[in-house]
């Protein structure tokens, strides 16, 4: 995964000021972490793992290790961080809106309002992204 490089290039880097790391994470690691998200279909188990990866950044970020036992809410209110799963979820309210904005003809407004004929297979249905919002 990435984010494990990008985690030993500039976490433990002793010369740079936290905020500095701060605005390196949120200009470098977030974006390149949440493009495309506003279309991901997220289950609960793609939940937690975008929070242990968002977590494992940020820990070190902040001066923490496990053993400090400080919770994320704690990590991400000293660094003045907003949660990964928060932005998704902000980006998909907003790319939800982009869509009823758009003219009847654009492709993507065609496949949000697409309804397949014929049958489902059997069992669990799949999440749908419009189920998300």
């Amino acid at each position: 995964m990435c984010f494990g490089l990008a985690h030993l290039s500039f976490s433990r880097a002793p010369q740079l000021k936290m905020r500095l790391q701060v605005l390196l994470f949120n200009t470098l690691i977030v974006p390149t972490f949440l493009c495309g998200s506003e279309n991901w279909t997220v289950t609960a188990s793609q939940r937690r793992r975008i929070e242990a990866a968002e977590m494992k950044l940020l820990s070190p970020l902040a001066g923490y290790t496990l053993y400090d036992h400080k919770t994320k809410d704690c990590i991400r209110r000293e660094l003045k961080i907003t949660g990964m799963l928060d932005k998704i979820d902000e980006y998909r309210l907003n790319w939800h809106l982009h869509l009823q904005r758009m003219p009847q003809n654009r492709i993507p407004l065609k496949t949000y309002r697409y309804r397949p004929e014929g049958r489902r297979t059997i069992g669990r249905p799949k999440k749908r992204w419009r189920k998300q919002l």
